[in-house]
C-alpha cells in the first residue's frame, strides 16, 4: 500500500497571550489552580482583526513555503468557530494564498474532531491519486464567558498540513477505531458567541470514548500499547491528557512503567499546548508539532498513537510512523520564535480584546490594526468580511520612488546567481553588561542562524523580504539612503539625551534596511539592476542570542559577496558595529565578534583569545522575549557600574568561568554561573519570575543565569543558560514555568557562505 501522510506541517497562533497568573490575580485565586490544577500556563488571545481565516492563512503560508501549490487538489478547512453559515472559511484562505482554481474547498464541523475527519477523508483520495496533494487546515478560537469556569482553558491556534503520497514527515497507518454517540457535554447554539460546557461530564466522556476507540483500534490493528513509542491526545487542558494517559496505562495493565518513562511518552506533545491553550480542532495536531519539535532524540521509525475527541461526540484512535529525515521538513525555529515573540497582555488589555464586538447589522466597521501576522481582517462592510495582506504600502517609508543611481563604486560585477550567507547566533557565558565598561567577557557561537540571500530583482529597486517579521517592501536607492540618514539623525538625538534608544529604530525590519544603507554609503555602492534581500532566522528575536548582530553581518556579507566587492573581517566588523549601535545604543561589539569569528572567545577590550567550545552539560531555556530592549537595559544598569567594586566582581566571575571551561570542570562552572546570576540580580536585569525559576533550579542541583541583557520590566528575560546533568529536570521545570528548552550546540564557524 502506498504511504500517505504529512509532507509539511506548520502552526500559527495569535501575536498576543495572557499569562494565567495574570488571570488568577484578577480573579483573586492562587495561580497554582491553573499552573498545577490544569497544567496550563499561558493562553493565546486573538486581537480584533485576527480570526480563524487569518490564523489559517498564516499557518498555511508557512506550510506551503516550498510546496508547488499547483498540485493542491483540495483544501479541507476544519473548525467549530465558523464565520459564515454558508460560505466556507477556506474560500477566503484560497484567495489569500492564491491557490489554483482547480481546487475543491469545503469546511468541516464536528467540535474538536473535525481536523481528524478532514485527515481521514483525505488519505483514501491520496492513495488513489498519489500525484496530488491536499491542504488540511484546522483553525479555532476557544472562547468562554468572562469569569466562567472555562475561561482559563481558552486559546487560539491553527495548524496547516500538506498531505501527500510518500510523505516526508509522518505516514499514517490505515487502521483506526472510531465511535459516535449523541451527548450534550459541549455545544454552542447559533444565537451564542460563547460555548456551553458541562466540564465534569465532558472529562468523563473523554476517558470513556478513549477506552472505546482504543479497544476498537487495538482489535483492528492487532497492536498493543508497547507497540507505540509516543502518544498525542486532543488537549482541552494538559492535565486531562496526563490523566487520560494514566487511564490508558491502566486499561493495558502497564501501570508498572516507571513514571519517567510514561511521562516521556506524552510530555513533549504538551509543550506547545501549555503555551497556546485549547485550539479545538487544531489541538491534536498542535500536539504533534510540539512532539516533533521538542523531542531531543531521533523519532524516525517511531510509532505515534493519536486520540482525537470531539464533544457531542465523535472519538477516533489511529496511528502513524515518523519518516526518516523528518527534521529537515519541520518549522521548529519558526514555531519557537512565534511563541516567544508574543506580546503578554495585562488583564485590562485581555478584557478589551475579549469584549470587542464585530457588527452584525451590515454597517461598515473598520477593524483597529493590531499585530496579526501576514494577514488581517480589515473591515466588515455590507455583511461582508474584507481581508488583506499586512505587508502593504503604508508600512513602507513614504519616499518618492526614484530610479537607482547608475553611479558608484564598481565591483567585478554582480553575481548571476543568488548568494546565501549564514551568520550564527551567540550565548554570552559571562560578562554581559560589564563588557561595555571594559571588563572581560566569555561568549560562544551557537548552531542557530540568520540567513541572508541576495539575488537579482527585476524591479530597479531593493526588495526586502523579511518573512520572519512578516515584512515585504520595495525601496528605491534614494529612499534607502533617506531612511539611513533619518535613523542616524535619531541616533544623534539619542546620544544627546533627547530620545530613548527604542525610538531610533521604529520597526524591527529597519535594522536590515539600515545595514544595507550604511554598507552602500561606506563603499559608495550602486545597485543599478535591483536586488532582492531575503532574510530568514531561526534565532529567537530580542532574547539575547545575537539576532541583531547576525542579521547585520549576514546582510552586509551577502551583499558584498553578491557584488563581488571583498570586505576584510575588520572592515565588516566596523561597519556592522555602527549599525548595531542603532539597535543597542552603545554596542560592546561582542555579539558581532562572535558571529563574525565563531567558536568560543574570551574578550577584554581589543584583546581577544580563542577558547575551546564548551562540552559541559548545558542547555538553553527561552523565558520569552523581554519587554525591554538591550539598549534600555544597558541604560538602566549604567548607574550601577559607577562602582569599581561591581566591575571587579564581574571580572572575577568571568575569570572563574574561563578557568572552569579550560579545565572542563562542571562544579566550577556551576559555581561561576551562580555567582554571575547574583551579580545580574544586583543590577536589576533579572525579572522576579526568572529569579524563581533559577532558585528552583538551584535546589535541584543545577545553576542558571540570564545570558543576554535580561530585562528591566515584565516577566520575560530572553535566554537563560542552564547547567545541570539531568536534562529531564530542566525540561520539567521549564514546562512548569511555561518556558521552552532550545536545543543548541557550539558553532566553530563564523559568518560564512552556503
Amino acid at each position: 500500500m502506498i504511504k500517505v501522510g504529512i509532507d509539511a506541517l506548520a502552526l500559527y497562533t495569535s501575536q498576543y497571550a495572557l499569562d494565567l497568573a495574570t488571570l488568577a490575580h484578577a480573579r483573586g485565586i492562587d495561580s497554582d489552580k491553573y499552573y498545577v490544577g490544569l497544567a496550563q500556563h499561558v493562553m493565546s488571545v486573538p486581537p480584533p482583526g485576527e480570526d480563524i481565516v487569518t490564523m489559517a492563512a498564516n499557518a498555511a503560508k508557512r506550510a506551503l513555503q516550498d510546496i508547488d501549490s499547483t498540485a493542491i487538489e483540495m483544501l479541507l478547512f476544519a473548525t467549530e468557530s465558523g464565520i459564515d453559515q454558508s460560505k466556507a472559511a477556506g474560500i477566503y484562505v484560497h484567495e489569500l494564498l492564491n491557490l489554483p482554481a482547480r481546487c475543491r474547498v469545503v469546511e468541516l464541523k464536528q467540535a474538536c474532531y473535525s481536523g481528524t475527519a478532514a485527515l481521514q477523508l483525505a488519505l483514501p483520495f491520496l492513495r488513489e491519486n498519489p500525484h496530488k496533494k491536499i491542504l488540511v487546515i484546522a483553525s479555532d478560537i476557544a472562547r468562554y464567558g468572562l469569569g466562567t469556569p472555562g475561561e482559563s482553558s481558552q486559546g487560539a491556534g491553527a495548524v496547516a498540513m500538506v498531505l501527500s503520497a510518500h510523505p516526508r514527515i509522518l505516514a499514517f497507518e490505515p487502521e483506526y477505531g472510531v465511535v459516535t454517540e449523541s451527548v450534550m457535554d459541549f455545544w454552542r447554539p447559533n444565537y451564542r458567541h460563547e460555548a456551553l460546557v458541562d466540564g465534569k461530564y465532558s472529562s468523563k466522556l473523554y476517558l470513556t470514548m478513549l477506552e472505546k476507540s482504543w479497544q476498537q483500534y487495538q482489535t483492528v490493528s492487532g497492536r498493543q500499547f508497547a507497540d507505540h513509542d509516543y502518544f498525542c491526545y486532543h488537549t482541552p487542558v494538559p492535565r486531562l491528557v496526563e490523566k487520560a494517559h494514566q487511564y490508558l496505562l491502566k486499561l493495558n495493565n502497564m501501570t508498572h512503567l516507571p513514571e519517567e518513562v510514561s511521562a516521556k511518552q506524552v510530555n513533549d506533545s504538551l509543550v506547545y499546548g501549555k503555551q497556546i491553550g485549547n485550539s479545538y480542532s487544531a489541538s491534536l495536531y498542535v500536539g504533534l508539532a510540539s512532539l516533533l519539535d521538542s523531542a531531543t532524540g531521533d523519532l524516525a521509525g517511531k510509532r505515534i498513537g493519536f486520540y482525537s475527541y470531539g464533544s457531542g461526540c465523535v472519538a477516533e484512535y489511529f496511528s502513524g510512523i515518523v519518516q526518516p529525515g523528518y527534521r529537515n521538513r519541520l518549522n521548529t525555529p519558526y514555531h519557537a520564535e512565534l511563541l516567544a515573540a508574543r506580546e503578554r497582555l495585562t488583564y485590562e488589555e485581555y478584557e478589551k480584546f475579549y469584549t470587542f464586538k464585530y457588527v452584525e447589522d451590515g454597517s461598515q466597521q473598520d477593524i483597529p490594526a493590531y499585530q496579526t501576522g501576514a494577514f488581517r481582517l480589515t473591515k466588515l462592510q455590507q455583511h461582508k468580511r474584507v481581508y488583506e495582506a499586512t505587508a502593504t504600502a503604508h508600512e513602507q517609508p513614504s519616499y518618492q520612488q526614484i530610479p537607482l543611481s547608475q553611479k558608484g563604486r564598481e565591483g567585478k560585477g554582480e553575481s548571476a546567481t543568488p548568494v546565501k550567507v549564514y551568520a550564527p547566533g551567540k550565548l554570552i557565558l559571562s560578562g554581559e553588561h560589564a563588557v561595555v565598561y571594559g571588563q572581560p567577557a566569555l561568549a560562544m557561537a551557537v548552531n542557530r542562524y540568520v540567513t541572508a540571500t541576495v539575488m537579482p530583482e527585476t524591479v530597479p529597486q531593493v526588495l526586502f523580504d523579511l518573512s520572519d517579521l512578516a515584512h515585504r517592501s520595495h525601496l528605491s536607492f534614494s529612499a534607502l539612503q533617506a531612511l539611513k540618514d533619518s535613523i542616524k539623525r535619531k541616533y544623534h538625538r539619542f546620544i544627546r539625551g533627547d530620545f530613548s534608544i527604542r525610538e531610533v529604530l521604529q520597526k524591527p525590519f529597519e535594522l536590515a534596511q539600515f545595514a544595507l544603507g550604511i554598507l552602500a554609503e561606506s563603499l559608495n555602492l550602486s545597485l543599478p539592476h535591483g536586488v532582492q534581500i531575503k532574510v530568514q532566522s531561526d534565532l529567537p528575536i530580542g532574547c539575547g542570542m545575537g539576532s541583531s548582530a547576525a542579521t547585520i553581518l549576514s546582510v552586509m556579507q551577502a551583499t558584498s559577496d553578491y557584488l563581488n566587492i571583498p570586505l576584510s573581517p575588520e572592515q565588516l566588523f566596523q561597519l556592522a558595529l555602527e549599525a548595531e549601535n542603532m539597535q543597542h545604543g552603545r554596542s560592546s561589539g561582542l555579539d558581532l565578534r562572535i558571529a563574525l569569528e565563531g567558536g568560543c572567545l574570551y574578550m577584554q577590550g581589543k584583546n581577544i583569545q580563542k577558547r575551546a567550545v564548551p562540552e559541559l552539560p548545558m542547555y538553553l531555556v527561552n523565558s520569552g522575549t523581554p519587554l525591554t530592549t538591550t539598549g534600555q537595559c544597558v541604560e538602566k544598569a549604567a548607574p550601577h557600574f559607577a562602582s569599581q567594586q561591581l566591575k571587579d566582581d564581574f571580572a572575577a566571575v568571568t575569570r572563574m568561568m574561563d578557568e572552569a571551561l579550560q579545565q572542563q570542570s562542571w562544579a566550577k562552572m556551576q559555581e561561576a554561573i551562580r555567582a554571575n546570576h547574583q551579580l545580574l540580580v544586583r543590577i536589576g536585569v533579572v525579572p522576579e519570575k526568572v529569579q524563581h525559576f533559577i532558585a528552583e533550579l538551584e535546589t535541584l542541583g543545577g545553576a542558571g543565569k540570564v545570558c543576554g541583557a535580561g530585562a528591566v520590566a515584565g516577566e520575560q528575560a530572553g535566554a537563560v543558560l542552564v547547567s545541570i546533568e539531568d536534562k529531564q529536570i530542566v525540561s520539567n521545570l521549564s514546562s512548569r514555568f511555561g518556558y521552552n528548552v532550545i536545543p543548541i550546540a557550539g558553532e566553530q564557524r563564523g559568518v560564512h557562505a552556503a
